[in-house]
């Protein structure tokens, strides 16, 4: 089979000859339309082929019409040389020659024969594609120097700045491995975990020989699976919320008060430690104390308010600030249980609950004497120990469940379950000097009061006068509290 250069062979020759400057190459492609046409006039078979050879022949010649460099360069490790030269002085490999047009780097003029400055702004020619090199370097210093500084400011700890840092040198070089690998680990240390994982396995995929490598997957992994125990957590709470939002509509009850009235109780005892006596009498004017202990939906609803308002103006003045009071290990199935009274809350944290409902902690003598009632009963129920009477052992049961353990004005779970924050400092020699009159504790100390016995004491260390202490940033499991208030 015969084959011709025809008009659209032709065509796609000139479109696929890129290296022809835009000037001549229009020029071309206007004589190949003029070719075309001849083409439509069905003209004689001789000038329908000798046309197309012509405008290849011109094509092929035009481009000497603008003004060029002939070097030559190396197959192997592509370094160029004049042309005079005929090895590579790196390998010894033979070199090769090559055109270099020569271009306008400020207008894009490509230059015409023996020119050497572009007579339209004087700017001296290049080679064609040096300014789009000398912009791709440029670039690569900002993204180094931008990632320099960045790694300075992860030195010094700021590692929010240093991602601003980071950010700008990807967007210059997104392919620099290092750069990848530290904005991981700043993105890691502020506790980014999705955007960490996301980088550090570009820094493993840029770099597969990175002599981390190993060390780097296992830490991604780890990462991986502390991010998917995320995601079911939050699923956790998200059927939480769902299921609280309804027991709060129906659990009205759990936020009664009883008043206890005003008069003479007797606070402490003299069988018991030290730090238990002596019995004294001390006059209390009346308030109000929960009847249960704060329940998990309860403090549902408080997390909920600090959630949406960012209100922190109930938090103490010592409270270490940013906290959003969620107690440790909020994602545990014990809080799906929404009657069981909430724990691992420290000090502040009851403090700040107390606060937003309009109530405060209650005082140590307070707590004692709506626990003792009247009587001073040794447990709240009376003077005999009798575990059938409160909630004790492994497991936890809803607040107000011993309706025969309640204290003589009606407070449950004095005694078991959790024991109880209160206001006051602890001092082990304050019932020694303790005012006889709303005795309000110590004026400073390190450890706060916690009162009642939880469900893994033993029935000596239940009873309603028993002293125990905390520092009050401690987080436990077996304290929690209730709140009081003044009448209004």
């Amino acid at each position: 089979m015969k084959t011709f250069l025809t008009f659209e062979t032709s065509a796609k020759i000139l479109q696929y000859h890129n290296v022809i400057p835009g000037e001549a190459k229009n020029l071309v492609l206007w004589l190949c339309g003029v070719a075309a046409s001849c083409h439509a006039q069905r003209w004689s078979k001789l000038q329908r082929y000798i046309l197309p050879f012509l405008i290849v022949y011109i094509t092929l010649s035009v481009s000497t019409l603008f003004a060029s460099e002939e070097t030559k360069i190396c197959p192997k490790c592509n370094a160029t040389y004049p042309a005079e030269v005929n090895f590579c002085s790196v390998d010894g490999t033979k070199l090769a020659e090559q055109v270099i047009v020569l271009q306008c780097p400020k207008c894009g003029r490509m230059g015409r024969p023996a020119e050497i400055y572009c007579p339209l702004d004087g700017e001296k020619l290049t080679p064609a594609g040096e300014k789009v090199k000398e912009q791709k370097e440029h670039q690569i210093q900002l993204a180094v120097e931008h990632y320099k500084e960045g790694n300075k400011l992860s030195e010094q700890g700021d590692y929010d700045k240093a991602l601003e840092e980071y950010l700008e040198a990807e967007k210059l070089r997104p392919d620099f491995p290092e750069l990848q690998h530290n904005m991981g680990w700043a993105y890691g240390k502020l506790g980014n975990l999705e955007e960490a994982v996301k980088h550090l396995r570009k820094y493993i995929t840029i770099n597969p020989d990175a002599e981390d490598y190993v060390e780097v997957l296992s830490y991604v992994s780890i990462m991986e699976k502390t991010l998917a125990g995320k995601k079911e957590h939050e699923k956790v709470r998200e059927t939480r919320d769902e299921v609280t939002k309804k027991a709060l509509a129906m659990d009205d009850n759990k936020w009664d008060m009883t008043l206890i009235p005003a008069g003479e109780f007797i606070m402490g005892i003299e069988d018991q430690r030290d730090d238990c006596r002596p019995a004294h009498g001390v006059y209390l004017p009346a308030f109000y104390i929960d009847k249960y202990e704060v329940t998990n939906a309860q403090y549902y609803k408080f997390l909920e308010y600090i959630k949406k308002t960012g209100d922190h103006s109930k938090c103490h003045k010592d409270d270490p600030s940013g906290k959003d009071h969620t107690p440790r290990e909020w994602e545990d199935h014990y809080y799906d249980s929404l009657d069981f009274p909430v724990t691992r809350i420290d000090w502040y944290d009851a403090y700040a609950y107390a606060a937003w409902a309009g109530k405060r902690l209650p005082t140590e003598a307070e707590w004692e004497k709506a626990a003792r009632g009247p009587s001073g009963n040794w447990w709240p129920w009376g003077n005999d120990w009798d575990p059938n009477k409160c909630n004790v052992g492994v497991d936890q049961k809803p607040v107000g469940s011993y309706e025969t353990g309640k204290s003589p004005y009606g407070c449950y779970d004095m005694a078991g379950s959790v024991a109880e924050w209160v206001a006051d400092w602890y001092n082990p020699f304050y019932y020694e000097a303790s005012l006889s009159s709303s005795p309000q504790g110590p004026e400073k100390g390190l450890r706060r009061i916690i009162r009642g016995g939880s469900r893994f004491g033993q029935g000596f260390l239940l009873r309603s006068t028993s002293r125990k202490s905390e520092q009050p940033t401690v987080h436990n499991q077996a304290v929690g509290f209730r709140c009081a208030r003044d009448p209004s």
